[in-house]
């Protein structure tokens, strides 16, 4: 098949990319300012940003786009006006489990629950929504969304599983809010990669749906197997001030973000990762190729500075 990917070069874009290659011809469309890693790879460079530059691409001759940079609705709207069928093509968007409004529905959140968007991620959930929205009108039947909860794996340029092992690592205090009871969700990029590839090749019927370990962690429990992959028990501590907010100190909110996937495995399709070997095989490509420092906040300074453990 002939499969563009939007975006594709950085960490879920690159994951897709490796998985769709064996088996398919794939076009990376971004500004170019990554290198390639794959000669396999054809680059098309354009800001999507720009409608005036995609007006002037040849964008026929593909049976299936992956977006993945997609995150306003602008992005949406410039290459939809730039694609010549959309509405016979496959389309799969990479959205976010942001879009669930946890003021109308509770957690584990299923895919008929109202997603407009959350308050808690500022106006990222409301644009993913209406991302989503814009290629349901435009796309018919041929389109496919994911809802990931955090992503984590190679190349992860979030601070998130990186910004814990520095501080375990470094013998340093983990400073959690509240009592670490918050349960948070996961899904390694290589998994949500396969599952995009099954959409492509038609092995999925197009829908929305939820993609992640079935799995849930508190907190506590996460740390846990962050220690427990590094060999070094983690030093948790609460947070001194509960006023001050989480992620001035912790790479993730005090949030609850959990993810019914069901419909998922009822449609023959297996995403299930174990998070502890995910997490093993991650912490081995950080440790080649850096990224584990410990850079404490402003915050964890002060705390530091007058905490004791």
């Amino acid at each position: 098949m002939q499969v563009m990917v939007l975006g594709g070069t950085r960490f879920i874009g690159r994951a897709i990319v490796t998985a769709l290659l064996d088996d398919n011809e794939v076009t990376v469309l971004n500004r170019g300012s990554r290198p390639l890693w794959d000669p396999r790879i054809r680059q098309v460079v354009a800001d999507r940003k720009d409608p005036a530059q995609l007006k002037e691409l040849d964008l026929e001759g593909f049976d299936a786009v992956v977006d993945v940079s997609g995150t306003e609705p602008h992005h949406v709207t410039n290459v939809l006006a730039a694609l010549p069928d959309p509405p016979e093509l496959r389309y799969v968007f990479i959205s976010s489990a942001a879009v669930y409004n946890r003021s109308v529905a509770s957690p584990p959140f299923r895919e008929d629950d109202q997603a407009d968007g959350d308050t808690i991620w500022g106006g990222y959930g409301a644009a993913k929504a209406e991302c989503e929205a814009l290629l349901r009108g435009a796309c018919h039947t041929g389109l496919t969304v994911f809802r990931p909860p955090y992503v984590y794996g190679p190349h992860n340029p979030d601070p998130r599983e990186q910004f814990l092992w520095a501080r375990i690592l470094a013998g340093q205090p983990v400073f959690v809010p509240g009592d670490g009871g918050t349960r948070i969700q996961f899904c390694h990029a290589q998994a949500l990669a396969q599952v995009v590839a099954a959409a492509c090749a038609g092995q999925l019927t197009a829908g929305t749906f939820n993609v992640g370990e079935p799995a849930s962690y508190t907190l506590r429990e996460y740390l846990a197997i962050l220690g427990e992959v590094a060999g070094v028990p983690p030093t948790v501590v609460p947070a001194p001030d509960p006023t001050v907010r989480a992620r001035d100190y912790f790479p993730f909110r005090d949030a609850e973000l959990v993810l019914d996937v069901t419909r998922l495995a009822t449609h023959g399709v297996a995403n299930h990762d174990d998070l502890a070997n995910g997490l093993a095989k991650t912490l081995t490509w950080f440790r080649k190729n850096g990224g584990i420092r410990d850079e404490p906040t402003p915050q964890e300074l002060a705390w530091r500075a007058t905490a004791r453990w």
